[in-house]
C-alpha cells in the first residue's frame, strides 16, 4: 500500500511538470494519459482504504478487563463541537445545517460525521399579478399594469447553543431581500433591504438588533385577506394624510426588538430604533444611510429622491428630509391567540416627525412659505406623531367550513398647538373589518370594509378633476372632507397550502379634500389620483381589479 501511494505521488508529480514545462516534448495525449493512469491508481487506494476500514470495524472486540465502569460522558462535559469518543454513548445529531422548504440537502463538514449545530434555510414568497385599474383622472383613463407585490427572498440562521453548556438558547440570523419580479429592480431590491437581523433566543424570549416590520405592523398583519394586492387595507389603514405610504405599516431600520416566549396564548413585542439623525430637526439623512431619509422607502415618497413627494429642488442630501422624517421611534404590541379568539392592542410613536414639505418653512435658498387661497399660512412644522390600534378575530366553524372575522380600530395623532390644527392632515380615526369563508380544502372567498375619518384640516391646494380647468383650477383642500371609504371583495383558490391563485377587486370612493393611493403598502406600484403632470386630484374614485399567482418555499 505505502509503495502504491509513493508511486501515485511521483507519478502526481511528474504529471504536473510535465504539463508546466514550455519546452516539454510530451503532447497533450500523453498527459492525458499520465493523468488517467493516476485518476485509476487513486481509486484502487481508496478502495483499499475502505477495506481496511470495514475489517477493522467488523474485528471482534478484546475480551473486557474487570474494572469500574466509567462515567458516561455528556455534552456538557464537552465546551466545542460535541464530538464524543467511540466507547462514549453519543448525543442524537443535529439535523444537517443547509435546508431547502426544511427538508435537509448537506451537511456543513466534507463527510458528515460531525456538525455544529447551525440549521441554515432558504425561503421566499413569489406574488406577480396583473391588474386593471382606473384612478378616475379626467386625462388616465383605464390602464393595464403587472406588479410583483411583495415578492422577496432569504436566508435565516439558527445556531444551537445547547450542546455547548447554554439549554435554552441559540442565536439567531437572517438576510431578506425584495424581489422585483416583474420591475427592473433599483437598491430598493438590493440584498438585506428587507427584515435582516442577528439576534440570540432564550428561555425568556428574544433580542435582535437590525431592521424588521414593526409590533405595530405585525400585529394586525393576518388580519387583511387582501394583503400586498390593490385592495391592500393600508390604503387607508396607518395612512396619514393619504398618498403612497402607510407610516404605521413600517419596516424600521436601525432598530433594536425583544419578542417574549408565548405563555398561555400571550405575547408581548417592543422595538426602539434611534434617530442617528444629524439634524435637530431631522432633515438630515440618519448616520449609516446614504441618500434615503428616515421614514421613507428607496426613491419613495419623502426620500427626496428627485421628483419624488417632498423633494427640495436642488438638494439631493442633507437638510431636504421634510416629508416625514422623523428621530427615535418606539412601537410596542401585545397579542392573545387562544383557539378561536384573537385579541390584540399596539402603539407606535415617531418623535419630531419633520413636515416643513407641507409649509416652505424648511432651511434653504429655493423654499418660501405657503399660502393657500384664503391667504392663510400654512404651519406644520416639527411635531411628534402617534398611532393605537385594539382588535379582535374569531373564527366560526360553519355548514361550509372556517369562517374567519377580524376588526380593527386606530386612532392616529399628529401633536400640533392649536393653531396648527386647519392644517393638520395627520390626525384621524379609522376603521377595519374583514370577513374570510374557506369552502373545503381549496377555496377561500374574502370581502373587506375601510373607513378613514375625517381629520382637523389639510395644508394642500388640490387640482380640480375637470380637463378644462386643471391643473389651473383648485381647491382649498381643508374646506373640504377628506374621509374615505373601500370596499373590497376576492376569492383564492389554493393548489396547496403554498401555490394559489387568486382575483380580487376594491372600490375607493373620497371625500373632496382627500387624496389616497391603492397599494400604498405592499403592492408593485401605487395607484393614485394624479395626472399626467403629477398633480394631486382631490377627491377621485379609484377602482382596480387584480389576479395574481403566489409560492412559498
Amino acid at each position: 500500500m505505502k509503495s502504491k501511494l509513493m508511486a501515485g505521488t511521483a507519478t502526481a508529480a511528474l504529471s504536473l511538470a510535465l504539463c508546466s514545462h514550455s519546452a516539454s516534448a510530451a503532447s497533450l495525449d500523453d498527459v492525458m494519459q499520465r493523468l488517467d493512469k493516476l485518476e485509476k491508481e487513486n481509486s484502487e487506494l481508496k478502495q483499499e482504504v475502505n477495506q481496511l476500514r470495514t475489517k477493522k470495524a467488523t474485528a471482534p472486540a478484546p475480551a473486557p478487563v474487570a474494572a469500574a465502569p466509567a462515567p458516561a460522558a455528556t455534552p456538557q462535559d464537552f465546551k466545542g463541537n460535541p464530538v464524543l469518543h467511540g466507547a462514549v454513548a453519543a448525543t442524537p445529531a443535529p439535523k444537517p445545517f443547509l435546508s431547502v422548504g426544511g427538508q435537509p440537502i448537506i451537511t456543513k463538514a466534507p463527510g458528515g460525521w460531525w456538525v455544529d449545530n447551525t440549521t441554515v434555510t432558504l425561503y421566499g414568497h413569489v406574488d406577480v399579478s396583473g391588474d386593471l385599474f382606473n384612478p378616475s383622472v379626467f386625462d388616465q383613463g383605464t390602464k393595464f399594469g403587472i406588479a410583483s407585490n411583495s415578492s422577496y427572498f432569504g436566508i435565516r440562521a439558527r445556531h444551537n447553543l445547547a450542546p455547548y453548556g447554554y439549554d435554552g438558547y441559540a442565536f439567531l440570523a437572517q438576510f431578506e431581500s425584495q424581489v422585483d419580479v416583474a420591475a427592473s429592480p433599483t437598491e430598493r431590491a438590493a440584498f438585506g433591504t428587507r427584515d435582516s437581523f442577528v439576534g440570540i433566543e432564550g428561555p425568556y424570549g428574544t433580542i435582535k438588533a437590525g431592521k424588521a416590520d414593526t409590533p405595530y405592523k405585525k400585529a394586525t398583519a393576518a388580519f387583511d385577506p387582501f394583503a400586498s394586492t390593490v385592495a391592500d387595507y393600508n390604503s387607508l389603514m396607518g395612512n396619514t394624510g393619504g398618498d403612497n405610504r402607510a407610516e404605521f405599516d413600517w419596516r424600521m431600520d436601525h432598530a433594536v426588538w425583544y419578542e417574549s416566549p408565548i405563555w398561555k396564548g400571550f405575547q408581548f413585542s417592543a422595538m426602539v430604533s434611534p434617530g442617528q439623525n444629524y439634524a435637530p430637526d431631522n432633515s438630515d439623512f440618519s448616520y449609516g444611510d446614504l441618500f434615503n431619509c428616515n421614514g421613507a422607502s428607496s426613491r419613495g415618497s419623502g426620500s427626496n429622491f428627485p421628483n419624488s413627494s417632498g423633494a427640495v429642488p436642488g438638494l439631493i442630501g442633507g437638510n431636504g428630509c421634510t416629508d416625514g422624517s422623523f428621530g427615535n421611534a418606539y412601537s410596542a404590541a401585545a397579542t392573545y391567540k387562544n383557539g378561536p379568539l384573537t385579541l390584540i392592542a399596539a402603539a407606535e410613536l415617531h418623535e419630531a416627525v419633520n413636515r416643513h414639505a407641507d409649509d416652505g418653512l424648511e432651511p434653504g435658498p429655493l423654499t418660501a412659505p405657503i399660502f393657500l387661497a384664503d391667504g392663510s399660512q400654512v404651519f406644520t412644522g416639527v411635531a411628534n406623531e402617534w398611532a393605537a390600534k385594539v382588535g379582535g378575530g374569531y373564527q366560526i366553524q360553519d355548514g361550509l367550513g372556517p369562517l374567519q372575522l377580524y376588526a380593527i380600530y386606530e386612532w392616529i395623532r399628529r401633536d400640533v398647538p392649536a393653531a396648527f390644527e386647519p392644517f393638520n392632515e395627520r390626525s384621524k380615526d379609522d376603521f377595519y373589518a374583514s370577513a374570510t369563508q374557506r369552502v373545503g380544502d381549496h377555496w377561500q372567498f374574502s370581502a373587506s370594509y375601510t373607513h378613514a375619518g375625517n381629520s382637523p384640516g389639510n395644508p394642500a391646494m388640490l387640482s380640480v378633476n375637470n380637463a378644462l380647468l386643471a391643473p389651473a383650477a383648485t381647491l382649498q383642500a381643508n374646506l373640504f372632507s377628506d374621509a374615505a371609504n373601500q370596499y373590497s371583495a376576492g376569492i383564492r383558490y389554493w393548489f396547496t397550502n403554498w401555490a394559489s391563485v387568486y382575483l380580487v377587486g376594491t372600490y375607493l370612493q373620497q371625500g373632496m379634500g382627500a387624496h389616497y393611493c391603492l397599494g400604498a403598502s405592499g403592492h408593485g406600484y401605487q395607484i393614485c389620483s394624479r395626472d399626467e403632470f403629477n398633480d394631486t386630484i382631490g377627491g377621485a374614485t379609484l377602482k382596480a381589479v387584480s389576479t395574481g399567482l403566489t409560492l412559498d418555499f
